[in-house]
């Protein structure tokens, strides 16, 4: 892979990855400070759900598939290659990969707040921003930008399937993770924009919460599930400000200032 970040963190396989981890996200994190934008618009019923989320001191996860741009989880490898490569069947392969994208579930912030993203992500800063003080670094993704065709899924999925079981399952779930945090550049003048996202990341399979914990292709379509509200302290999170746009309408801001504590809420 030709990734920077997640070049190292691939080659570490699994050993001390967590602390190199957390300690490249210090060193991008200022103050401990992560931002969530909330955006709310004309969709009454979205509002409330959104505003119920922030009553009860919840971030959102997304499945992926319910995200705005589905193509940045794709994964370009070459099956056949694969397939000769292992002796794994091809349908074999597909199927593999396929439940390893359903695994997680995606809520994305970042660590710089910025007047470009009031209008990108709160609508013209018609929303909100939720500022949060880090308290568990090992929750966290950093998101990088290169070009996915660049990243060798054909060569991981060959060295994974000739591997002992546990390296199996260790190599198949780093590539659960990849699709979720490495993105395509829009292009190069956006890069430094764009690269300061971080992503946490949560398996209601893992948790049992979901089908009792099996997971196949499709399942989340199957149950029509769309993602799920997690507290703030079980994101590795706490909540310090709440920074309300200039153009928000008003009768979001008297429910805000009920919500909120008068010491935490601050106007753009």
């Amino acid at each position: 892979m030709n990734l920077g970040f997640y070049q190292e963190y691939d080659k570490r396989k699994h050993k001390d990855l967590s602390k190199y981890k957390m300690d490249f996200l210090k060193s991008i994190i200022v103050n401990d400070k992560l931002y969530k934008f909330i955006a709310f618009d004309n969709n009454e019923y979205l509002n409330r759900i959104k505003f119920q989320s922030l009553e009860k001191g919840q971030l959102w996860f997304s499945y992926y598939k319910f995200l705005n741009d589905k193509t940045e989880f794709d994964m370009k490898y070459n099956v056949k290659k694969v397939s000769y490569r292992t002796g794994i069947p091809s349908d074999n392969i597909m199927f593999f990969i396929a439940t390893m994208k359903e695994i997680y579930d995606v809520c994305s912030l970042t660590y710089s707040c910025e007047n470009y993203m009031w209008k990108a992500y709160s609508n013209n800063s018609r929303g909100i921003c939720l500022v949060f003080n880090v308290i568990d670094y090992d929750m966290l993704y950093p998101v990088e930008y290169v070009d996915k065709n660049k990243v060798d899924y054909t060569e991981m999925l060959i060295e994974a399937y000739n591997s002992s079981p546990k390296e199996l399952f260790d190599n198949g779930m780093l590539m659960a993770e990849l699709p979720y945090v490495i993105k395509n550049p829009d292009n190069e003048s956006m890069k430094s924009y764009l690269e300061k996202e971080v992503r946490i990341l949560s398996d209601p399979f893992g948790e049992g919460i979901l089908n009792s914990g099996n997971v196949y292709p499709k399942v989340k379509e199957d149950l029509d599930y769309k993602g799920r509200d997690i507290s703030y302290d079980k994101c590795g999170l706490a909540l310090d400000k709440i920074i309300i746009g200039k153009n928000c309408d008003n009768t979001l801001i008297d429910s805000i200032m009920n919500v909120g504590d008068e010491n935490n809420i601050i106007f753009q």
